[in-house]
């Protein structure tokens, strides 16, 4: 053999070898990929076979027929677990592809936790925003409560209250003055200076309990906070929401107003579409704010698989939905379940004005 034919059959080799590598070296990467979506007005397949299950179930109050679609967006998340990675094909292919995305594994598998911790903290979020959702819609209509409690969402790790409070806790009195909501809770940190102790009763695991924490001040300000993330635990008489969807098969908090729409759309009368499909994606709280979330750009191409023509995003994601979207896609900048009810009542009325990305 020549010396050309042989470096041409060497170089020849080696791109086998390098394309077989490729195929089947893991490297540590996740992809985001368009996940499937959902509709709050429609149904799931059941537990068992041929039946299905309501996406959103409400009793105990009048209900109304709905039309058109509300999609709850997702991200699907390849290869789909913390204990295995994509290929180096399967990566440099999803780099390519603008409707996919590459981001370092422990971005979504943190070293310090297990597979296990994570899928539970997936779920918990569901979970959360699920209970978040029907709060959220069930006090915009003005459903009358039987309980109220403020609730730490999260807490900040710099500050003190990082070593007294924890998530779930909830939030009963400051300084001996009942809390149940922003507004006295406000009210009454604004009558301490930063650095000052406030004491706090808690309620943890339906155990109450005296505790100390000291504030600092707000980011940028003289403001007095304890340096915790608020949201709103409420139950309510007589009428009772259920959300068919596993919180173990769809994982995260994104999926928050997507559930409070489908909700409020049941429980009032006339279609909330008025009969287009729209697709949703951001977290809520149980005050109605929509916070933002992740993958927005698999979420619309998802959305745009489904054939949706109105798309609600949380304004913090505009700028990236608005590079990915499609000229036929309307773009919706949310900050609060009002706006966004606002801003579907205008797109179907043809009045008022809309929030455009």
């Amino acid at each position: 053999m020549s010396r050309r034919g042989l470096t041409f059959g060497l170089a020849g080799a080696l791109f086998v070898i390098l394309v077989v590598l490729a195929t089947v070296l893991p490297v540590p990467y996740i992809l985001l990929v368009p996940g499937p979506v959902t509709d709050t007005l429609g149904s799931i397949p059941g537990a068992k076979p041929n039946t299905t299950t309501p996406v959103v179930s409400v009793s105990g109050t009048q209900t109304y027929p709905t039309g058109g679609h509300i999609y709850l967006t997702t991200v699907g998340v390849v290869p789909g677990t913390c204990d295995h990675q994509p290929t180096l094909f399967q990566t440099l292919r999803a780099w390519l592809n603008k409707t996919e995305a590459v981001e370092p594994q422990q971005v979504q598998c943190p070293p310090n936790e297990s597979p296990g911790d994570v899928q539970k903290a997936n779920e918990h979020d569901m979970s959360q925003s699920q209970q978040d959702a029907i709060t959220a819609a069930l006090l915009q209509l003005g459903y009358p409560t039987t309980t109220r409690e403020l609730t730490v969402s999260d807490v900040s790790s710099d500050v003190p209250a990082a070593k007294v409070l924890r998530v779930g806790d909830g939030v009963v009195a400051i300084d001996g003055h009942p809390i149940n909501g922003l507004t006295p809770l406000r009210a009454q940190l604004a009558t301490h200076k930063p650095g000052d102790t406030v004491a706090l009763t808690i309620d943890r695991g339906g155990q109450r309990k005296d505790v100390s924490v000291k504030t600092v001040a707000a980011p940028g300000t003289h403001r007095p906070i304890i340096g915790f993330t608020p949201d709103l635990r409420a139950t309510f008489k007589d009428v009772h929401v259920k959300i068919g969807i596993d919180p173990a098969e769809v994982g995260g908090p994104s999926a928050g107003l997507a559930f409070t729409l489908g909700i409020v759309d049941q429980l009032t009368q006339g279609e909330l579409t008025g009969g287009k499909t729209v697709a949703v994606t951001g977290t809520i709280d149980g005050f109605g704010h929509v916070g933002p979330i992740g993958g927005i750009q698999q979420k619309i191409a998802g959305a745009k698989a489904a054939g949706a023509t109105i798309f609600l995003a949380p304004a913090s994601e505009c700028e990236d939905a608005r590079a990915v979207a499609p000229s036929s896609m309307t773009l919706v900048k949310v900050t609060t379940l009002q706006g966004a009810l606002d801003a579907l009542d205008a797109l179907t009325s043809g009045s008022g004005s809309v929030p455009h990305c």
